[in-house]
């Protein structure tokens, strides 16, 4: 298995035209680079329907791509990075599992009402941390 690995902070990079649900594994190498160029055109996309939008006197915000097209050109958001084929690589599961970023967070726990601090993967869901409420609430 192989996941795309995104330069700026080590996390696994979902494609912006995938469905949520699923996961940011490829089967292949080949697969996972196939995942790059799809994110990089989607992005490209965004840019060039904005562009369309002006060219017919209106305001970009109307795109339907807005948000895209704004992930990847402002600088205020610091998402710019997103379209540059430079900030990813792909790397081998098993590979990625010696570099994965953790996270410390500190907070109250829905279960007990505790104080707890919680080392986590920079990758893991929401709903997984026991800081949320939904992992107590199954």
């Amino acid at each position: 298995m192989f996941v795309i690995v995104d330069k700026s902070n080590d996390s696994i990079h979902q494609e912006p035209t995938r469905p949520s649900w699923k996961s940011g594994y490829y089967k292949s190498e080949g697969a996972a680079k196939a995942g790059i160029t799809r994110t990089i055109k989607f992005y490209e996309k965004a840019v060039a329907d904005v562009e369309r939008v002006l060219a017919e006197g209106e305001k970009d915000y109307t795109s339907r791509m807005y948000n895209a097209y704004r992930d990847a050109t402002d600088p205020a958001l610091g998402r710019t990075h997103k379209a540059d084929r430079d900030n990813y690589r792909v790397m081998s599961s098993e590979e990625y599992k010696l570099i994965e970023p953790m996270i410390t967070k500190t907070g109250i726990c829905p279960g007990t009402g505790k104080k707890i601090t919680v080392t986590e993967g920079i990758n893991t869901p929401h709903y997984m941390s026991t800081l949320s409420e939904s992992y107590w609430s199954a």
